[in-house]
């Protein structure tokens, strides 16, 4: 029997998500199924606004990073516009969805599933934090392009003698941050969930600068919270999320008056979505593509796909939504030990 697929990619893009519209296209077309992609995350449902796709035309998109389907954040729950939502499945034949992105994505298709409809859920983002599987995709190559950042600015800030603060994405938690921590020379590394403060991250890159004569590096992830800094007068994004990026410049002014040296400021933003997606995250959307499309023709509806200790899982999108899969406090000074 042949079935009609629908995907979309909401939230941050990362890199090997149009390697996943590829794998889906191909497993789909081998064994007699279709697929289209809706534009721009839940406004193209909205909006009605969706492309067919197939294993030819998506061929040249492999190994490229962001979305050709692009991403929008888009909260049809909040909007009142679900009815829409279901008239442009129904107009398009769509007899299976699979949603792509973080919990903001995955929390309205778990809404579209408990409306009746068959929705499987991918997890993608370059923060890691989906809670209920090992990885997302897209951490793999963030990671990647934050260490050659990194790496490659190194040198200089230690030939002219200057402290270097990276921000890294991160608004809840630090995987990233802390992954690209460990493979560069930084000393100390701040995320949202603890335990370095200000003061310790400071006290790390004095004591760096004290045993190795030259300049020190500190990670830094966007959310942190700093004490007597108030970052609750920020934008919110349709799903309530507050814009935290820039965290960095305060830590550097804090920085300045704690030792006298000025910092070096850089914000990595946006650079740690692009690159050639790394062989992980290529296996990695193989293995979502095939085993969400597995789990559709089984008939299983409102899972996320998941990868649990290496081995296919499922985990109902209702337990996925509104949490996060942080990094364990005692895990964070255990990796912190091997800083520097």
């Amino acid at each position: 029997m042949h079935l009609r697929f629908a995907v979309l990619t909401g939230g941050g893009d990362s890199s090997g998500i149009n390697d996943f519209l590829y794998f889906l296209a191909q497993r789909l077309e081998r064994e007699g199924h279709s697929l289209i992609g809706f534009r721009r995350s839940w406004l193209g449902l909205v909006n009605n606004d969706a492309v067919e796709l197939d294993r030819k035309s998506l061929a040249q998109y492999r190994f490229t990073a962001g979305t050709l389907l692009g991403t929008e954040r888009k909260n049809p729950i909040k909007d009142g516009q679900m009815d829409l939502v279901l008239n442009s499945l129904k107009d398009w034949g769509v007899d299976v969805l699979i949603a792509m992105g973080g919990d903001d994505t995955l929390g309205v298709a778990n809404h579209l599933a408990q409306m009746g409809f068959t929705v499987v859920g991918v997890a993608q983002t370059i923060d890691d934090d989906v809670y209920g599987t090992d990885r997302s995709l897209g951490y793999y190559t963030a990671i990647y392009q934050g260490v050659n950042a990194v790496n490659s600015m190194v040198n200089s800030n230690v030939a002219h003698d200057r402290d270097m603060i990276v921000e890294i994405m991160g608004r809840d938690a630090g995987w990233l941050a802390l992954g690209i921590a460990v493979n560069t020379p930084a000393c100390a590394c701040m995320c949202p969930e603890g335990p370095m403060s200000l003061d310790e991250m400071v006290n790390a890159m004095n004591e760096y600068r004290r045993i190795n004569g030259k300049a020190a590096l500190a990670i830094v992830s966007e959310g942190i919270q700093l004490e007597g800094v108030d970052r609750c007068g920020l934008q919110r994004d349709a799903f309530g999320n507050l814009a935290y990026a820039g965290v960095s410049y305060i830590v550097g002014d804090l920085y300045k008056k704690a030792t006298g040296r000025n910092a070096r400021v850089q914000v990595m933003g946006y650079l740690l979505r692009g690159g050639t997606p790394v062989p992980q995250d290529v296996e990695l959307a193989a293995f979502y593509a095939n085993y969400a499309i597995d789990l559709a023709l089984e008939g299983t509806t409102g899972v996320l796909a998941a990868l649990k200790d290496g081995k296919p899982a499922t985990v109902p999108l209702s337990e996925v939504m509104g949490r996060k899969k942080l990094v364990d406090p005692e895990y964070l000074k255990q990796q912190f030990k091997l800083l520097g």
